[in-house]
């Protein structure tokens, strides 16, 4: 079992952490604010939103279930109350997915889905 897969899987979401509303090009995602328990753990007095949570919002925004990550780069952090847009591509068995933060980039995901 990979970390990344223990992290994705066995950490205990709390759904209040974002909301996800659908748009014609995508996904908007808000992120709750300071208060939630997530960011006052990561980190105190500097929340930001943990890497791994990026590979949760695909999941539950696209309903897949990533198998293997072929790549994953972080630009920018993601603070609390950020609205942020998700954009999500096919090229044949790999999905690209793109974070934006005001029309700027903060993380891209290349990634493989279950099929099943």
């Amino acid at each position: 079992m990979t970390f990344l897969y223990y992290l994705c899987y066995n950490f205990p979401m709390d759904t209040n952490l974002y909301t996800i509303k659908k748009t014609s090009n995508g996904f908007d995602i808000t992120l709750s604010d300071s208060e939630h328990s997530l960011f006052k753990a990561h980190f105190e007095g500097n929340p930001i939103l943990p890497g791994f949570i990026f590979f949760h919002i695909c999941e539950a925004a696209a309903k897949h279930k990533i198998v293997e990550v072929v790549r994953a780069k972080f630009i920018s952090f993601a603070k609390p109350n950020d609205i942020l847009h998700l954009s999500i591509a096919q090229k044949e068995e790999i999905f690209y997915a793109v974070f934006e933060r005001s029309e700027k980039k903060i993380c891209t995901i290349s990634y493989k889905i279950f099929k099943g």
